[in-house]
């Protein structure tokens, strides 16, 4: 039971973070008029958030190769597949809120 109340706040968290993001952004433009400033600050944002991307990809890897070279059998339904899925995209979307608004300080 604790287990899924700790599996619904991580998702509620994810889904404000990711509402929230959306409408950060829509008013930062609308505020900025999509002028150059705000498109390089977009542009440093996004790639501090797809570094997340490269660990992700690099920790699949390392699973892979450990699930490879060890005897050992794993089992992972979908739904907690997605689960971990949606952790992921909030976590991103996170990274992206604060570098987006550590950059729009910085410039």
């Amino acid at each position: 039971m604790n287990e899924q109340k700790i599996i619904l706040f991580f998702m509620i968290l994810s889904m404000g973070i990711t509402i929230f993001l959306s409408n950060w952004k829509t008013k930062k433009e609308v505020e900025y008029k999509k002028d150059e400033r705000w498109q390089l600050i977009k542009n440093k944002a996004n790639d501090a958030a797809n570094q997340s991307n490269y660990i992700l990809v690099l920790v699949l890897a390392i699973g892979q190769i450990i699930s490879i070279n060890c005897d050992m059998e794993i089992t992972i339904t979908i739904t907690r597949l997605f689960i971990y899925g949606m952790y992921f995209v909030g976590l991103r979307n996170a990274i992206e809120l604060f570098a987006l608004r550590y950059y729009d300080n910085q410039i």
